[in-house]
């Protein structure tokens, strides 16, 4: 394919951003949109924004296997035209709702639709050159990072700007041009390895899962989406509760502290292929997942809105580490033939990690207050770090003595 590729990794990167600035942008906003659909309770709007927040990645984690399936005998780009569509239409629809319980179905709708992450996993595998892999790898988890943030911070300004209404117009035309670059620049690819039709979704997952290096890794990638996302739907009450802040730019400053972190993890994605040559893959994991679960104390201690976001940005480096390279690592310990559609298997249990962290966020929240959450994320990446030691760092250092 020569040099085609890297414009081919290019242009599905772009489309992961702006895939997630649709699914996510919400998240700066959320909570303030259902106040006004009426849950004028805090501890109820932050449990409904974990419901809300959580549902679209819980259907993207049970859906994601059956698209990248039919990306598999398809081709991956008429079924990421056909997510593409479907999501904006029911993005647009969310700005007519007028209730929680209806701004919810059409949550769990984009859900359904929502698993081309794993079709971009697998276009990187079957098209980028071996030894370019893990720079491939880093690109595209840069590109998740900067939609989760770019996503944020414009629904919170167009939030401030024009009502909560308008974001879902934006990001519905958004999906509109993402899905006309898809028409117009993407190539029509076929995997080389077939699924087996007779081969179920669960069987799939159970053969990957049965590698324990592969077991360990998803649970690091499942970690890893339960940090970024269960802060988001208590931090703009958190903020508003606990911070010497102007109410009328909440939002906003919700969106700029997603931002920062967001910008930092994508810094680190993109400099993993230099970072790899001075420590080891396991030995970084570990460091990563220890650094972010003692941040996650500072942010709780921190007294001003500037504190907690120059932490979390801290956080957002080390975790934009994590995933890539336990991609890289999943893709080594399977075969070669395999490789290409692992990834929907295995990403629909590392996703649901986005879905348990808004919901279980939102339950703590309201049991024990906001600041409950950022002790128990923290408490979860030092257990964390305690596994990948033990089964990543010191086994190789072992086998290396």
């Amino acid at each position: 394919m020569d040099s085609s590729w890297k414009r081919i990794i290019y242009l599905i990167c772009i489309i992961q951003i702006g895939g997630g600035i649709t699914i996510i942008g919400v998240l700066s906003f959320l909570p303030l949109f259902l106040i006004e659909l009426g849950l004028h309770n805090p501890g109820e709007a932050a449990m409904w924004a974990g419901i809300v927040s959580g549902v679209t990645p819980c259907m993207v984690a049970l859906s994601a296997p059956y698209w990248s399936r039919k990306a598999n005998q398809l081709g991956p780009r008429k079924v990421m035209m056909f997510i593409l569509f479907t999501l904006m239409v029911t993005v647009g629809a969310c700005a007519f709702t007028q209730t929680p319980s209806q701004l919810l179905v059409l949550r769990i709708l984009q859900g359904v639709v929502g698993g081309y992450v794993p079709i971009g996993l697998a276009i990187i595998v079957l098209i980028t050159p071996e030894e370019k892999v893990p720079w491939a790898m880093g690109l595209y988890q840069a590109s998740m990072v900067m939609g989760l943030v770019f996503g944020p911070l414009m629904g919170g300004l167009v939030a401030d700007l024009l009502g909560y209404r308008a974001p879902f117009f934006v990001f519905s035309g958004l999906t509109g041009i993402c899905l006309l670059g898809i028409y117009f620049l993407m190539p029509n690819l076929q995997f080389k390895h077939k699924v087996d039709a007779q081969e179920s979704q669960i069987s799939l997952i159970k053969s990957f899962l049965m590698i324990p290096r592969v077991r360990l890794l998803v649970a690091m990638q499942f970690l890893c989406n339960f940090g970024i996302t269960g802060i988001g739907p208590i931090l703009p009450l958190y903020i508003k509760h606990y911070m010497a802040v102007n109410d009328e730019f909440v939002a906003t400053i919700v969106g700029i502290i997603i931002f920062g972190a967001g910008l930092f993890s994508a810094l680190a994605s993109i400099s993993i292929g230099k970072v790899t040559q001075r420590l080891t893959m396991p030995r970084i994991i570990f460091t990563a997942t220890w650094a972010v679960g003692s941040l996650f104390i500072l942010q709780y201690l921190m007294p001003s809105i500037w504190g907690l976001g120059v932490f979390r940005a801290i956080a957002g480096f080390f975790m934009g580490f994590i995933t890539p390279i336990a991609n890289t690592l999943i893709s080594k310990a399977v075969p070669v033939e395999r490789r290409g559609i692992v990834f929907g298997a295995v990403s629909s249990v590392a996703m649901m990690g986005n879905v348990l962290g808004p919901v279980i966020s939102g339950i703590i929240a309201r049991a024990f207050g906001y600041g409950a959450v950022f002790w128990s994320t923290a408490t979860i990446f030092f257990v964390a770090s305690w596994f990948v030691y033990r089964n990543l760092v010191m086994s190789r250092e072992s086998s290396s003595s």
